[in-house]
């Protein structure tokens, strides 16, 4: 049995196992080998994208990413897509440019959020072209790929085809999309998405179009009814312009079959496995909650901390569940969104470099854990999505 840092508690031995990481390089060849054009020869993909490359990442970002190396293993290729002029891994050497919004193309979107709506041109694109999971920079893997939903979108004997986390409704989460290369619902969500960025250079106005003004109707009501707690400082258009691209994937799951042979959605109830975004991706949330300073001061209790005070009990308990029943952690930005700063951009600040992991903190526990452990659950928690009470016969473009 391998040796490990840390020893597994008695009461999560049923749900932990050691295990050995499936790349054994340093950081630094790792992160040298992300530097390096890759070409495309199959459909295990991982897609990420930082507007200056991976090397000018934040330390907890290149991380994140460094460990999905070792969790994963050397049958994904993994790409972290850029912006940088002459890059081995700029954009445009991996999609078409008609594929991408012009003011993508040409460099000239503006506003708070460039980097990542950058990545939501990029998500759509390049599953479609290649397949593959497409992971925000943000996320801390628990599981491969392997162990959530690549062996069931990839046999064809099973139904699905693409894979994402489940909000609520509709509601997809679009910080990780797995899919098939050249899968119709993708390709008719990146139609749309793109088609109503054209000709603009910001998000702002974006459920002006017809095709997305269905959202003017919508609330924050149905998320909190779910249990997201979020604080926002905004009202509840800015978030939905914001996250245009969920919205457009929420128009798909409307539109019922008008002449071209494809049901959307059909497709989403029937083809898509939607898992459970709470339980799976925002385990920090659930037990420390919703604001990044609650979630930053619990990573950094000390391990040597006082065994019965509170803020120990909470950071073991908010570990070890992490480590054993989530299949990772979105760790958000959401910048100029909520009323105080999200554990991504805590963790940016000058003097917090080395937060995420700091030595005799859960933070080293937990990214310890993520490489070293192996949790013995079989799946994930899978939602049946309730198909719409009001759906549309219309095109994916028809307003």
């Amino acid at each position: 049995m391998p040796q490990s840092k840390f020893s597994i508690p008695a009461e999560f031995r049923d749900q932990l196992e050691v295990a050995e990481p499936l790349d054994s390089r340093s950081d630094e060849a790792i992160l040298v080998s992300l530097s390096k054009h890759k070409p495309v020869t199959s459909e295990k993909n991982i897609w990420a994208f930082w507007h200056a490359g991976a090397a000018a990442m934040p330390q907890w970002c290149q991380r994140n990413i460094i460990d999905w190396h070792r969790i994963c293993g050397p049958s994904w290729t993994i790409r972290v897509l850029d912006t940088v002029p002459n890059s081995p891994n700029h954009a445009l050497k991996y999609i078409r440019p008609e594929l991408l919004p012009e003011t993508f193309v040409k460099g000239t979107m503006d506003g708070p959020y460039v980097g990542p709506h950058s990545a939501d041109f990029l998500r759509g694109a390049s599953l479609y072209m290649y397949g593959g999971v497409f992971m925000d920079a943000g996320i801390i893997l628990t599981r491969s790929l392997d162990r959530i939903c690549w062996p069931a979108i990839a046999d064809p004997t099973t139904p699905y085809n693409v894979a994402v986390p489940w909000m609520y409704g509709t509601v997809m989460a679009n910080h990780f999309v797995a899919s098939r290369k050249g899968d119709p619902f993708i390709q008719r969500w990146h139609e749309l998405f793109v088609h109503v960025w054209k000709d603009k250079n910001s998000y702002k106005g974006m459920t002006e179009n017809p095709l997305l003004s269905f959202a003017l109707k919508q609330d924050f009501s149905a998320s909190v009814a779910r249990g997201f707690k979020w604080e926002f400082i905004v009202d509840p258009l800015t978030v939905f312009e914001y996250i245009t691209q969920v919205v457009a994937w929420q128009r798909l799951c409307l539109l019922e079959e008008a002449g071209d042979g494809f049901s959307c959605v059909d497709y989403a109830g029937e083809n898509i496995m939607w898992f459970d975004v709470l339980e799976e991706n925002w385990g920090f949330e659930t037990i420390a909650g919703f604001t990044g300073q609650e979630a930053f001061d619990v990573l950094a209790t000390r391990l040597d901390a006082d065994s019965e005070s509170e803020e120990y009990k909470k950071a073991y308990k908010m570990a070890w569940h992490f480590l054993a029943q989530c299949s990772m952690q979105k760790i958000t930005h959401g910048k100029h969104l909520t009323k105080t700063p999200a554990l991504g951009l805590l963790w940016d600040l000058e003097g917090n470099e080395g937060k995420h992991d700091e030595e005799g903190t859960f933070a080293e526990l937990l990214r310890y854990g993520t490489v070293h452990f192996r949790q013995t659950r079989e799946g994930i928690r899978v939602v049946d999505v309730e198909r719409p009470k009001e759906t549309m016969r219309k095109g994916v473009l028809e307003p």
